[in-house]
């Protein structure tokens, strides 16, 4: 999840509390000052600490497509709470403007499926495994991704829900800053420099390469990226945040 801030006005993006224990995962209460949720796609991973945010602080609104909305529904968030959108819509919560573009969700290769289906942590996490299992017949993208553009008066944010992006939209380029999910491929690097050749972007925060939902997720080796950058693109800086870190300026 990702949590913008300026002039004490927060927007928080794909909430999910983690499945793995003995390591940091954030609560509910970290999260009294948001008042707005919005949501790139309706997979498990980005829609499932909804609810239980909901339940706590009521005078939240969100902002996501028709599938999410849906499932969001079903799982009893109210329905006036959700506002629906769509590629092309735009979003004014002083100081932020999110204009709303339509992105596509990255497709897993063969190798990181057998990779993840043949791995044995699928035996030490039968629980997570039911759940994942269950959800995923839920909580589902219905290729309605989306790409959020977020402006203040001085600064520019391209957030990017999954590593992919709509062959023929003009993505805004040379951002302050891209958030970047980085998972879902096992040549996730290379992959990722076609991003960075078509936006260009001033810097990167990677996002995405946790391993908050064993045994289908995993923890993305960062470093062969980050070389790639430093010969490639030397003059844009590499974010690789630790969760519970101290915030970062952009």
């Amino acid at each position: 999840m990702i949590l913008l801030e300026q002039d004490g006005v927060s927007l928080l993006f794909d909430p999910f509390f983690s499945k793995i224990k003995n390591r940091y995962k954030a609560s509910v209460s970290e999260f009294s000052a948001v008042k707005n949720i919005f949501v790139t796609h309706g997979h498990v991973d980005h829609i499932t600490g909804i609810p239980d945010l909901m339940n706590h602080y009521e005078s939240i609104e969100i902002y996501c497509t028709a599938t999410p909305r849906e499932v969001l529904i079903s799982k009893g968030v109210v329905d006036s709470k959700i506002h629906e959108i769509k590629p092309g819509d735009n979003i004014n919560i002083t100081p932020f403007e999110v204009h709303v573009f339509n992105g596509n969700h990255i497709v897993a290769d063969r190798k990181l499926v057998l990779k993840t289906v043949l791995n044995p942590r699928m035996l030490i996490y039968p629980g997570n495994l039911r759940y994942l299992y269950n959800e995923n017949k839920v909580c589902i993208e219905e290729g309605e991704t989306v790409v959020f553009n977020i402006n203040t008066a001085d600064k520019r944010v391209l957030l990017m829900g999954s590593l992919n992006l709509d062959d023929i939209i003009n993505y805004p380029g040379e951002v302050d800053l891209l958030i970047m999910p980085f998972q879902g491929r096992s040549d996730i690097s290379e992959y990722a420099i076609d991003i960075i050749k078509r936006l260009t972007p001033k810097k990167i925060l990677l996002d995405h390469f946790d391993d908050s939902f064993p045994p289908i997720s995993s923890q993305v080796d960062t470093r062969p990226f980050i070389s790639l950058m430093q010969n490639l693109y030397p003059d844009i800086s590499v974010i690789f945040p630790k969760a519970g870190s101290d915030w970062i300026n952009i």
